[in-house]
């Protein structure tokens, strides 16, 4: 089970994104009516409190700060005052993250206008988010200093999948908290095109292959305007009088 959690697991979760991400779009593009009217819902929900936005955008950036720059994370917690002052700002964001999505819960537990699917798949959503905050902040009340032995070991971890030969060997060996906050993450990732949060997706894919097909479709307008006028038929094939 180690080994298809930490080897398999990423990229079916990340598979399931990709592809879901794609489906969604393809049966929502030519209704992007429904698209506006489905952020708004999605914004309706998972919006809250100014402090739950930044503890939640705080988490986010010390995530990828930490995978993509371990360096610059040890580097910082070398000095012990910084490492006490990043990790009490972690633990200060995770439990303001923890109330805030725990308002998000109530709110979507007392209101449905929705299908089931979709209703089934944000609180399944909500599940995963909830299991992932908790088990960082458990993580930081048991296994103290996450950022720095997070550093060395799990990202070294996430940077094996990134190059296809996933090396889970010390993150399998990890304590059952990190296991569960590695799977969480990845399972919220495989859920989220199901959710109202992924109309978010589909309006930025939409926004991206317009802005992609403008381009191609100047391109071809002076395509053809140019054969237009250099036009090689009257040349090859001339009108008999």
């Amino acid at each position: 089970m180690k080994n298809l959690l930490f080897s398999a697991w990423p990229y079916i979760a990340v598979s399931l994104l990709v592809i879901g991400t794609v489906v969604r779009y393809l049966l929502e593009r030519r209704q992007m009516d429904v698209v506006r009217q489905e952020m708004t819902e999605a914004w309706a929900l998972f919006g809250g409190a100014l402090i739950w936005k930044i503890a939640a955008l705080f988490l986010v950036i010390a995530h990828a700060a930490l995978l993509l720059l371990p360096r610059a994370v040890l580097s910082w917690n070398s000095n012990w005052g910084r490492l006490y002052l990043l990790e009490v700002l972690l633990f200060a964001a995770g439990i303001a993250a923890l109330i805030g999505l725990g308002r998000v819960v109530w709110r979507h537990l007392g209101h449905s206008n929705r299908s089931a699917i979709a209703e089934l798949s944000d609180s399944v959503f909500l599940g995963l988010l909830l299991v992932g905050t908790l088990s960082g902040i458990l993580l930081a009340i048991f296994y103290r200093w996450g950022s720095s032995w997070g550093a060395m070991i799990l990202t070294p971890y996430v940077a094996s999948l990134a190059r296809l030969n996933p090396d889970p060997t010390f993150a399998a060996q990890m304590p059952f908290l990190v296991r569960l906050h590695v799977f969480s993450a990845f399972a919220a990732l495989a859920v989220l095109p199901l959710t109202r949060l992924a109309a978010f997706l589909v309006f930025a894919l939409y926004g991206a292959f317009g802005l992609l097909g403008r381009p191609v479709s100047a391109a071809g307008r002076r395509a053809e305007t140019w054969l237009r006028r250099h036009n090689p038929a009257p040349w090859l094939w001339p009108e008999e009088d």
